[in-house]
């Protein structure tokens, strides 16, 4: 018997603690090919190139075209020309080659979506994380379910944006990604709004709280059934908004 397809999301606003759940979960299971766009963009931008070989695959420059003429590609490289930064890519012997060297997140974003997109038409178990603001993330849980992956999402949040900004500002101190204070604002409210959709889309959900000192599991879903694990008194105000009051509209 062929070995199930699994698709994990990683999701959250920027700063929840993400990476962090993604550790401790793989330490547990099996997460499949981690397509990581930060780690993406560090290796490309060191080395120049990414190897397909690592993700399971063998892709070629026909791929990367045909992949350059979707509508969300179109749109990436679009954002990417008025922003400043075009993104000047090619595959070479199954590598991503970065012709221009001068790496960025556009291109990176790009390149992880090249590679989620095949490792589905592949039939590839891969996890990725995501800030999940954008419908496209939840366009990509009902490919897999279409594909028959099973799709599991874990999501973490904070309960106030203004500590998203404060932890991002600390990662940034610590030599990490920063990101802009109105867009981690503006990510926040969208993604808790694309939250009770991927719940939905996928076989089990485990929705986490990272406002205190430790990440905390606050609930489960399974095929749509809800387990509250804390006390209503302990719930969050972003799970009570977005999950509890939304659930059964």
């Amino acid at each position: 018997m062929p070995r199930a397809k699994r698709l994990r999301v990683f999701a959250g606003p920027n700063g929840s603690g993400k990476s962090t759940l993604y550790k401790q979960i793989s330490s547990q299971f099996n997460t499949g090919y981690f397509v990581n766009s930060d780690e993406i963009e560090q290796e490309i931008g060191k080395t120049g190139f990414i190897n397909l070989s690592r993700f399971g695959l063998k892709l070629t420059q026909e791929d990367l075209d045909q992949f350059l003429c979707q509508d969300q590609s179109i749109t990436l490289l679009q954002k990417a020309e008025e922003s400043g930064h075009p993104i000047s890519i090619a595959v070479r012997e199954n590598m991503i080659v970065d012709k221009s060297r001068d790496t960025h997140s556009y291109e990176a974003s790009l390149i992880t979506s090249f590679i989620r997109y095949h490792l589905l038409e592949h039939g590839i178990s891969y996890s990725f994380e995501t800030v999940m603001s954008h419908p496209s993330k939840l366009e990509e849980i009902d490919e897999a379910s279409e594909r028959k992956f099973k799709s599991y999402l874990y999501f973490v949040c904070l309960d106030d944006p203004l500590i998203n900004i404060s932890r991002v500002e600390i990662r940034k101190e610590k030599g990490g990604h920063g990101v802009p204070k109105d867009k981690i604002v503006d990510r926040y409210y969208r993604t808790l709004t694309n939250l009770l959709p991927a719940i939905k889309a996928c076989e089990k959900a485990y929705l986490f709280d990272n406002s205190g000192e430790t990440m905390v599991l606050i609930a489960e879903v399974l095929h749509g059934g809800i387990t509250i694990l804390l006390p209503e008194n302990k719930l969050p105000n972003w799970f009570i908004k977005y999950v509890v009051n939304k659930i059964n509209e």
